[in-house]
């Protein structure tokens, strides 16, 4: 009988031992898988002013020159939603052509649905006098990021970079619109620069 129970303590000790190693290793049914559910579901409770939304240099990099603006819509007392939709833009008559960098940001339970309407509008809202030259899913920034770049058609010379993000209960999009003749930038230059913007925007959540 006691040898019995030798054994039937030894197998029970080494499945303690092969569920341990599991864990640490990341094998399925370990400890370690149920983690992403918990990342994947961020809750974000506090969010900066509009204009420091995206760091001083930042700014200075991506959008030298430029000037921030709060939106009157911000919102910062209703409990269930916060708004953030600052702009920085070039003065007027400052030279250089028309640059604008743009936030618009939602922090509550209608994320997931706006990511969805802004990705769509991106896309399609100006179809008829804007060629889209670029659309892309990106990984590595947020649960959901979008990038879209549209170049208005002849005769006008804008054109538009923009990122939509997902990230818990946080939604928005940064744009940065530019003169294509003026400016001196071009296309991958304002992708680059709506990317690190919108990495500046999540780093400020918490």
């Amino acid at each position: 009988m006691a040898a019995i129970v030798g054994v039937v303590i030894a197998m029970s000790g080494g499945d303690g031992e092969s569920a341990a190693e599991g864990k640490q290793s990341g094998a399925p049914g370990g400890a370690a898988e149920p983690q992403a559910p918990t990342a994947a579901g961020k809750s974000f409770t506090k969010v900066p002013e509009g204009c420091r939304l995206i760091k001083a240099s930042t700014i200075a990099r991506i959008a030298p020159g430029t000037e921030c603006k709060p939106s009157q819509f911000d919102n910062s007392t209703m409990a269930a939603m916060i708004t953030r939709m600052p702009s920085w833009d070039t003065p007027f008559g400052s030279g250089g052509g028309q640059l604008r960098l743009q936030v618009n940001l939602t922090v509550g339970p209608s994320a997931s649905g706006m990511f969805d309407i802004h990705k769509k509008s991106a896309l399609e809202a100006l179809k008829k006098v804007r060629t889209t030259t670029d659309s892309r899913s990106l990984s590595g920034l947020g649960e959901d990021a979008y990038l879209v770049h549209g170049v208005d058609k002849d005769p006008f010379d804008l054109a538009e970079a923009q990122v939509i993000v997902r990230e818990g209960n946080a939604e928005f999009t940064v744009s940065l619109t530019y003169d294509t003749k003026d400016s001196g930038r071009n296309q991958q230059q304002a992708e680059d620069a709506v990317v690190a913007a919108a990495r500046d925007v999540l780093g400020s959540l918490s």
